[in-house]
C-alpha cells in the first residue's frame, strides 16, 4: 500500500459514494459465471442483522481487518469466517446492533470504536437476512472473546485483501450443482467467502476509488 493510503480511514468519514451490487457480485458464488442466488428479498419475515467491519491501524501505511472464526457450536454459519455482528433487536438501530455485537462477541466497547461509514445493505437468501454493514476504526486490543460464539479473532492486513491475485476460487456442490466460490485462503479451517467476502468487496472497491482520486490529485499538483 502506498503512503497516501494512511488517509483512507479519513476518506471513509466523508465519502458518500457506494458501489453496492456491482461490488457484491464480484465475490458472490456463481454458476456458469452468474450469481448462484438472488440479491433481492423475496417473501415475508426477513431477518435484519448488522455487522461491524473493524479496521485496526498496524502502521502508517496499512491496517488490519478484524474477523472472527465462528464457533462450531452455533446453529447457523458455524465454523465460518465473519465480522462481529448479529440480529437487530427490537427498538435497536442497525448501528446500535453492530456496536453491541462487537462488544458481546469480542469485548470491544462502543466508545472504543470510531464509526466511519455505513456500506450497502446485502440480502442473504439462505438465512433470509438483510445485513447492514458498518465500518469502524479502533486501536483497542484488550479483547475478550465470547467462546460460545467465537473461536478466535483473525487479523488480516488490508494490503493483502486489496491485491486481486490473492483471491482464489473453489468449487463446491450445492443441491447437486457445481458452484464457483471466490474466496481468500487465510490458512484457517474455512476460507473467507460468502456474505463476508461480498461486503469486503465493496470496501475494497472504495479503496480503489480513493486511490484513483489520490493519484489524480498528485498528478494535478505536478502540473
Amino acid at each position: 500500500m502506498k503512503n497516501e493510503n494512511a488517509n483512507f480511514i479519513e476518506f471513509l468519514k466523508s465519502n458518500n459514494k457506494l458501489f453496492g451490487l456491482n461490488s457484491h457480485i464480484k465475490l458472490a458464488p456463481k454458476k456458469n459465471g452468474t450469481p448462484f442466488r438472488t440479491f433481492t428479498p423475496d417473501g415475508m419475515n426477513i431477518r435484519k442483522s448488522a455487522v461491524m467491519i473493524l479496521l485496526k491501524p498496524s502502521n502508517i501505511n496499512d491496517f488490519s481487518v478484524l474477523l472472527t472464526l465462528r464457533s462450531q457450536n452455533l446453529k447457523s454459519h458455524s465454523g465460518q469466517i465473519s465480522f462481529p455482528g448479529g440480529q437487530i433487536e427490537k427498538n435497536e438501530t442497525p448501528l446500535d446492533a453492530a456496536l453491541r455485537e462487537a462488544f458481546e462477541e469480542i469485548g470491544i466497547p462502543a466508545e472504543e470504536i470510531n464509526v466511519l461509514a455505513s456500506l450497502s445493505e446485502l440480502y442473504v437468501l439462505p438465512s433470509n437476512s438483510l445485513i447492514y454493514p458498518f465500518v469502524g476504526a479502533t486501536n483497542f486490543d484488550d479483547w475478550i472473546i465470547n467462546k460460545s460464539e467465537v473461536e478466535e479473532i483473525i487479523e488480516v492486513p488490508f494490503s493483502y485483501l486489496v491485491q486481486k491475485e490473492n483471491i482464489i476460487s473453489q468449487q463446491r456442490q450445492f443441491f447437486g450443482e457445481t458452484i464457483e466460490i471466490p474466496c481468500w485462503d487465510l490458512n484457517k479451517s474455512e476460507v473467507l467467502w460468502g456474505a463476508t467476502a461480498m461486503i469486503l468487496s465493496e470496501l475494497i472497491d472504495l479503496y480503489y476509488y480513493f486511490e484513483n482520486i489520490a493519484m489524480q490529485q498528485n498528478f494535478s499538483q505536478i502540473f
